[in-house]
């Protein structure tokens, strides 16, 4: 990942890091220039002339500071929000090639902070920590180099044992910092997942009167949070105060030593103002060191826990690869079993049927029987076992994920809608579709009249998930979502649940002519929306435990037959009322 960065973005590093360590080279010329002007205010008499000339090269030296501070800065500040968008991007793409196993496994708060505060510490480590480390060291080096060779090796060492203190102590505080700010991210990604989830089911919220204990909850978490940053501010609140009582110290020591040197006339006094003026400019990157260690144990935590997400096994490329052969629709299960990863007992087990191409199969059966994870496993969200599950009589696994998923029109349970307008949500299986297109889809899922009826029409934005919708309206847009790509294979899962009986009727009478030329797949706790199934399967714990047409199962007089009697009744019970 940062090979691709560095191969795209890392030849800016060069000129940056040229121009900043030319403008440490420049700027430790100031102390020297310094001392020069003192030891000639000193002499008898005074040699004016040349303490202008230093006065003047001073001058420059500031303006030569000036412009190359500004051109690193440009570099590699720039370089550091390249990174941002980069990592931010790649991040992306990385979470829309992860299978959904992963996302099982994780929060949406989480994913939120690793875009957002995660992504931003890489960045600060990638610019502003890079450059400071670099002039830091580069000051550093060329400060004590020049106080040994240029003053005194002696005074040198005296005056920066407690810098070496200092340094140390900012090493050891920063590991707590690590630690500390870790946690911060953790409870973060909590807190955002919270307000997240908290924003989303608003309405049950309120529905249930339940704002008191949320916010009960919200004010807990909230706490944590400012907890963990307090403890955190105080970590590092040491390190400033170091940096500050260890050259007080230095400072103390350069003075009384370097003065009696001064008096013996082993150094002159310029001199000494030197070694002072680049002992001031050791200081800036050891009080700065404490803020780079911050930074620095951030950065790390932070990639840390990105690298959580660029190690995780991604869907295969070949799954995205082209299909030469053309899905018509006709499916096939031989004793298909499967279990969840990290599951105990399999959530399909010895599921066998065939259904030609432009039929129709019906599925029903209790909650987590096993429904709908077949239908995962006809899209590929998870690998089926080789030689159970067949398109057109090639092995599912043979066949690219995105091929199948082209090929198909799918509905879900929750019918997700984005955050736009209903045409655009419409459209958005099928680019280029107009407006006609998206009309006739409305209409045949029957949600036409209901969108001509908002002041924007089709224009309306549903707002996020849809939540200016009802459960129906909503059921039904993702319904006209599928019918506008005209797929070779349409899935309803549980599609129409949200809607009454006479609007389901209604549906169903629209798609009957649809359906004729499509392989479908129907969904359904309502068995009347089966009952024009070439083949229905009723699962009872991952098992098929009756499989045969509306008539042969009625005809059984099983379990199909009684919850069919039973839903009969009581649609008949409604509709009197």
């Amino acid at each position: 990942m940062f090979r691709k960065f560095l191969k795209k973005y890392g030849w800016l590093y060069i000129p940056g890091f040229f121009f900043l360590i030319l403008n440490t080279l420049i700027q430790n010329q100031a102390p020297k220039a310094l001392g020069r002007a003192i030891d000639y205010l000193k002499a008898s008499p005074p040699d004016k002339e040349a303490v202008m000339h230093q006065a003047l090269l001073i001058v420059l030296i500031a303006v030569g500071v000036f412009a190359t501070r500004f051109i690193w800065r440009m570099l590699i500040i720039r370089n550091g929000r390249h990174m941002e968008c980069f990592l931010r991007e790649e991040l992306f793409v990385k979470l829309l090639k992860l299978p959904p196993e992963f996302y099982a496994k994780q929060r949406s708060g989480d994913l939120m902070a690793y875009a957002i505060n995660d992504v931003g510490a890489v960045r600060m480590t990638a610019g502003p920590l890079l450059a400071q480390i670099v002039n830091g060291v580069s000051t550093a080096f060329l400060s004590i180099y020049a106080m040994t060779r240029q003053i005194d090796g002696r005074l040198t060492m005296l005056a920066l044992i407690p810098v070496a203190v200092a340094v140390t102590s900012i090493i050891l505080i920063g590991n707590l910092v690590q630690k500390r700010f870790k946690r911060v991210q953790e409870l973060f990604s909590q807190l955002s997942g919270f307000v997240n989830e908290s924003i989303m089911g608003s309405r049950v919220i309120k529905t249930f009167a339940r704002e008191d204990e949320w916010q009960q909850q919200f004010t807990q978490k909230s706490t944590d949070m400012r907890d963990a940053n307090v403890a955190l501010t105080d970590a590092s609140a040491w390190l400033n105060p170091i940096t500050v009582i260890t050259f007080g110290l230095s400072y103390s020591i350069a003075m009384i030593y370097g003065g009696r040197m001064v008096a013996a006339d082993t150094i002159q006094l310029g001199e000494l103002v030197s070694f002072l003026g680049y002992l001031l400019l050791i200081q800036n990157p050891v009080v700065s060191l404490g803020r780079v260690v911050n930074m620095l144990y951030r950065g790390i935590a932070s990639y840390k826990r990105l690298n959580v997400i660029f190690k995780a096994p991604s869907i295969p490329d070949d799954e995205y690869a082209d299909y030469e052969g053309q899905i018509k629709g006709q499916i096939e299960a031989r004793h298909l079993t499967f279990t969840y990863p990290g599951a105990q007992t399999p959530a399909l087990e010895d599921v066998s049927f065939t259904i030609p191409a432009g039929a129709t199969l019906g599925i029903a059966g209790k909650t987590g029987s096993g429904k709908t994870t077949l239908i995962e496993l006809l899209l590929k969200f998870y690998d089926v076992p080789r030689g159970e599950l067949f398109i057109d009589g090639v092995d599912i696994n043979d066949i690219p994920a995105r091929a199948i998923r082209e090929a198909v029109g799918y509905v879900p349970q929750d019918g997700f809608l984005f955050s736009t307008t209903i045409q655009e949500d419409i459209a958005f299986y099928s680019q280029g579709v107009g407006q006609k297109e998206v009309r006739k889809a409305a209409q045949l899922a029957n949600i036409d009249e209901d969108i001509m009826a908002f002041p924007n029409g089709y224009q309306t934005a549903v707002g996020e998930r849809g939540t200016r919708l009802s459960g129906g309206q909503k059921q039904r847009i993702a319904l006209a979502r599928a019918l506008v790509r005209d797929p070779k294979l349409l899935i309803l899962d549980d599609t129409l649940s949200a809607v009454d009986n006479i609007t389901e009727r209604k549906i169903v009478g629209n798609l009957e002519g649809e359906l004729r030329e499509k392989t479908s797949i129907i969904i359904s706790h309502r068995l009347s929306s089966l009952k024009g199934a070439d083949l229905i399967l009723y699962l009872e714990n991952g098992s098929v435990i009756e499989k045969g047409t509306h008539e042969q199962l009625m005809a059984q007089k099983g379990v199909y037959y009684d919850v069919y009697e039973k839903q009969s009744k009581e649609a008949q019970q409604d509709e009197q009322q």
